[in-house]
């Protein structure tokens, strides 16, 4: 699990979420499984990958995604409680009316997939949150 916090408005989440998963590749090379060449080729595709949600799906995903594994479903980071809080955090940085995306279609966990990857890996998870000057990216991925 990768977190950034920048400062930054709506209208720069293309390019400064586009530039931090591009450049993530570093930090994520040792699960890099070589593969998958559909990957966004810019700010414009990233966004097309990404859906616009509410406070509430946004904050079941990152949930869910502190509290198990994409791939498994086992334990992730934190336990489900430490989870909530932690997104509750999360949410009052950015304040009201935050404007969040992810790439995650099923609202269901089970498990979540990602149709629309922003990675190489064979499973990937980003949600973003903008609001009060601020941009939070959360970006998970896991193999099987």
């Amino acid at each position: 699990m990768l977190v950034w916090v920048n400062f930054g408005d709506v209208e720069s989440v293309p390019q400064d979420v586009f530039a931090l998963i591009d450049g993530a590749h570093d930090h994520l090379r040792r699960w890099d499984p070589g593969g998958g060449t559909d990957v966004p080729d810019g700010p414009v595709d990233l966004m097309s990958r990404l859906t616009g949600t509410d406070e509430d799906k946004a904050a079941d995903v990152l949930v869910w995604l502190m509290s198990t594994t994409m791939a498994y479903k086992v334990g992730g980071r934190y336990e489900e409680a430490r989870a909530r809080e932690v997104v509750k955090t999360l949410i009052r940085l950015l304040g009201y009316g935050a404007h969040w995306w992810t790439n995650v279609d099923s609202w269901t966990f089970t498990p979540a997939r990602s149709w629309n990857p922003v990675t190489r890996h064979s499973m990937d998870a980003v949600v973003i949150g903008a609001g009060g000057g601020v941009i939070v990216t959360v970006l998970v991925v896991d193999e099987d």
